[in-house]
């Protein structure tokens, strides 16, 4: 019977591996840290795949090779001190994190290959790869950092190995060899040298046609025919501006770094709204006595100090500022002016009485102490009606704050015994059904759906 594994020309899989052995090298020599286990992992690797390489068409080489060698123990574990120098950079990274970035910058294969090769999809090695570069001034993966990687990896291919690479091993295989036949050379000489002369017409009508069938070749002969003159356009002017990581104006939290005074009113938000609602120590504020307000001092620094010290902040710091900073401005322009009047009047306080005013707010339940995020007004009334209105679509968010802010306090106490009253799974439809009211018949609505 015959194999029905089609074998391979021998050529074939040798050109392969040696075409391939230098990217392997460096690949396996950076990921196990030892030229030695380097060389281990190419030599095993370069035997089983010459082996089975009959088995994929020759397209599905580069992925299947590429496979093999992950699977090898030594670059799946680090046994031992690191030895080599190449790469220090990508060397220090996590193995999954070098593992990705080496196949990006080493193996020469597109996304989609390297995809196939890890069994994962391209974001989850590609988000690796981001996360193991630095971050810039603007918070993103250092560009410049990669480039510097891409640069050591190309000069390391171009370097000649320290140690002649021995030639893969290839599994034996048999060979027919024509028996040598004696050397006539002077009786057939003169009858071989047309055949040598007809060999050298073919390659180069073979030069010729690839030359003129080329792009490269056709965009030199059209130009050797066109009568059309063509010259090199003139050096590009000055770009009218570049980026500047360090202008505040291009910060994508520019505006509450500009404002730090309001910023830091934002992240008072919750006290102060109870303070102007509650009105301890004669500190509310009523509409008749508001008036402008002296700016709050903050530190002296310049915009880039200000920046700096953001970017140090931790992420999730930086998420609660920006949620404060939402909320602060969302509320109504009046809501804030008479905010900014409380806050003058609370510094004013002795240490004492301020500490005894945070112990009041801390002692209230965490869902009312969250209401106050949402202003005086709508703070006051918050505990009554958040089952009603605790979550709400993103769509249906400003219309909700609307109608808080405007509900008279016959409303609010329908809202609330309603808030009591309906089952969880109803009230979405409830607050579509009440949002859907105009403004003056609301009162009735609510009346009628309490009193139904």
């Amino acid at each position: 019977m015959t194999d029905p594994t089609p074998t391979p020309p021998q050529d074939a899989v040798s050109a392969f591996l040696r075409g391939v052995d230098r990217r392997a090298r460096l690949f396996a020599e950076v990921q196990s840290g030892s030229a030695e286990a380097a060389a281990r992992a190419i030599s095993v690797v370069a035997r089983v795949f010459a082996g089975d390489a009959g088995r994929w068409p020759m397209a599905r080489w580069p992925v299947q090779y590429w496979r093999l060698l992950l699977a090898t123990p030594q670059l799946r574990t680090l046994d031992g001190a690191r030895t080599t120098a190449l790469l220090p950079a990508i060397a220090r990274l996590p193995l999954a994190t070098r593992t990705s970035v080496l196949l990006q910058l080493v193996s020469g294969l597109d996304d989609a290959a390297i995809s196939e090769v890890l069994g994962e999809p391209a974001t989850t090695w590609q988000g690796r790869i981001r996360d193991a570069l630095p971050a810039d001034l603007a918070g993103q993966p250092d560009v410049a950092a990669w480039r510097a990687w891409q640069a050591q990896v190309k000069q390391a291919l171009a370097m000649p190995p320290p140690v002649a690479a021995e030639a893969p091993a290839l599994p034996e295989a048999t060979v027919a060899v024509a028996p040598s036949a004696p050397h006539r050379v002077d009786a057939t000489r003169h009858r071989h040298v047309p055949w040598l002369w007809l060999g050298v017409a073919a390659c180069v009508a073979t030069f010729a046609a690839a030359f003129f069938l080329h792009p490269v070749g056709r965009d030199v002969v059209q130009r050797w025919l066109s009568p059309i003159k063509r010259e090199a356009l003139p050096p590009a002017d000055a770009p009218a501006a570049r980026y500047d990581a360090t202008d505040l104006r291009l910060h994508p939290d520019r505006d509450l770094l500009a404002a730090p005074a309001e910023l830091a009113l934002a992240r008072a938000l919750p006290l102060l709204a109870w303070l102007q609602a509650t009105a301890p120590a004669g500190l509310a504020v009523a509409a008749g006595e508001l008036a402008p307000v002296a700016p709050v001092a903050v530190a002296p620094d310049t915009e880039m100090q200000r920046v700096r010290a953001w970017d140090r902040l931790p992420p999730r710091e930086r998420g609660q500022r920006r949620g404060a900073w939402e909320a602060w401005r969302s509320l109504p322009a009046a809501e804030r002016v008479a905010l900014r009047a409380v806050a003058v009047r609370w510094r004013a306080l002795p240490a004492e009485a301020q500490a005894e005013l945070r112990t009041q707010f801390a002692a209230q339940s965490f869902d009312a102490r969250m209401g106050w995020w949402l202003g005086p007004r709508i703070g006051a009334d918050w505990p009554r009606v958040a089952a009603l209105f605790g979550f709400v679509d993103a769509g249906e968010r400003d219309a909700v704050l609307r109608l808080l802010r405007t509900a008279t306090p016959e409303e609010v106490e329908a809202l609330a015994r309603l808030a009591q009253s309906t089952p969880p799974e109803a009230r979405a439809e409830l607050r579509r059904a009440l949002l859907a009211q105009p403004a003056a018949t609301r009162g009735a609505w609510l009346l009628a759906r309490v009193q139904g």
